[in-house]
């Protein structure tokens, strides 16, 4: 067992919290998966409802402060996946695309 300063140095190497590498316990039924990288989370699997609805893990509500009525952004890429987004956080990123987008080239 390593003690806290091996630890620590890797967490940092490998780029994942010290929580993460510590408490390792992200799995995907009987599969065990390596800490996820720093800002990066697995909250687990989600059951698909009859209509297409899912229940978002109250942590990862609490961290995007997701709250009853939030409107998403849903977006896919066929080979990566679906992702989503607060839509209010969309527009404004949308907003500044085109808003960067109108500005002259610099010579």
């Amino acid at each position: 067992m390593p003690d806290i300063e091996k630890c620590d140095r890797l967490a940092r190497h490998y780029g994942v919290t010290l929580d993460a590498l510590l408490h390792d316990q992200n799995r995907v039924g009987h599969t065990a998966l390596a800490p996820a990288p720093a800002g990066k989370h697995l909250w687990g699997a989600v059951t698909l409802g009859a209509r297409g609805q899912i229940v978002i893990p109250k942590a990862a509500r609490e961290m995007f402060d997701l709250k009853e009525g939030d409107r998403l952004i849903v977006l896919g890429d066929e080979g990566e996946g679906i992702a989503l987004v607060k839509a209010e956080d969309f527009e404004r990123k949308m907003q500044k695309a085109l808003e960067m987008s109108q500005r002259p080239a610099e010579p």
